[in-house]
């Protein structure tokens, strides 16, 4: 059995500290000595294992990125070897209880505000970006034609992206099921397109 050190144990209750006191208090607001206290570890170890709140909001970016990557491969290795039902995969899991909740959101909309004046945040934006887009033009490609697939992968992407935006911020007016199926609507059209312009 794999045993967990005592560090890791340390880091993984400051993330959730940070997410707690950015979801209450926006991350500006997000002190180091409110994060200590939720935490109940104190400010020193904060800047042992992180450096400080940039860092740790870095470090709570990459939790969430790799919950959102864990939870694609599962979800697709639990269905068929279908293009289309795999693209409406990875829009689920955009829009998944785990990255739409109070905590996850406001992390999220902190992130990306930051990551137009942090390299470093920035950095993984990028990452977070090519996954996806990645992920996208993977299953494209057996459905669309070829000339289409990159415009497709780009519009699927900025659409999660903005639709997801949306919803967090509409407070209820656009919950993520809705925006989801907005998404999903997209794909549907443009394969249905594809077919059309095979006959």
């Amino acid at each position: 059995m794999r045993r967990i050190s005592i560090g890791s144990i340390r880091r993984q209750e400051l993330i959730n500290a940070a997410l707690e006191v950015i979801e209450q208090h926006g991350f500006h607001a997000a002190t180091v000595g409110k994060i200590s206290q939720v935490s109940g570890l104190s400010v020193g170890i904060v800047s042992h294992y992180f450096g400080g709140k940039q860092g740790l909001l870095e470090a709570a970016m990459r939790h969430l990125l790799s919950l959102l990557q864990q939870e694609l491969i599962g979800s697709i290795k639990k269905m068929p070897n279908d293009p289309c039902l795999r693209l409406m995969a990875i829009v689920d899991v955009n829009f998944s209880g785990q990255q739409t909740v109070g905590k996850s959101a406001k992390t999220w909309v902190a992130f990306w505000s930051q990551a137009m004046y942090s390299p470093a945040l920035a950095r993984l934006q990028r990452v977070n970006e090519l996954r996806l887009f990645s992920n996208l033009k993977y299953y494209l490609r057996q459905i669309v034609p070829d000339d289409q697939v990159t415009a497709t992968a780009h519009t699927v992407a900025a659409l999660i992206d903005g639709f997801w935006l949306r919803a967090a911020l509409s407070e209820g007016r656009l919950d993520s099921d809705k925006a989801a199926a907005l998404c999903k609507t997209y794909i549907e059209q443009t394969i249905q397109r594809a077919k059309m312009a095979e006959l």
